[in-house]
């Protein structure tokens, strides 16, 4: 199992938009995110916002995926793959800055 994180700022400007975001999410979406997973080649996700001392939040979110997967290609699955889910889920989700890459991995750890 190989997993990777990343984290993004949500301004404390949009903080409750963001947070009815992954409400709605959880409510209605959660197939959608599933089959995404399934079909981009990740096992597991978990999603944090970690509230900031000015009242903004950092979103964390950690994925775990097969060994051997490489980062880049992965990426690129991620950010390409279209759905119904992803054309409901995207526009939004980039509306708060989403990351064009996952950036390089210092540190994997695997138990």
């Amino acid at each position: 199992m190989t997993s990777t994180a990343w984290t993004f700022t949500i301004p404390r400007s949009r903080v409750q938009e963001f947070r009815d975001l992954l409400a709605d999410l959880n409510r209605d979406h959660l197939p959608g995110l599933d089959t995404r997973a399934r079909e981009v080649g990740y096992l597991r996700e978990r999603m944090w916002l970690q509230p900031g001392e000015d009242g903004g939040a950092e979103f964390i979110v950690y994925l775990e995926f097969d060994e051997g997967v490489d980062l880049a290609d992965f990426s690129e699955r991620l950010l390409a793959y279209e759905s119904e889910f992803t054309r409901w889920w995207t526009p939004r989700f980039a509306s708060f800055g989403i990351p064009t890459s996952f950036g390089e991995p210092l540190l994997s750890w695997d138990a």
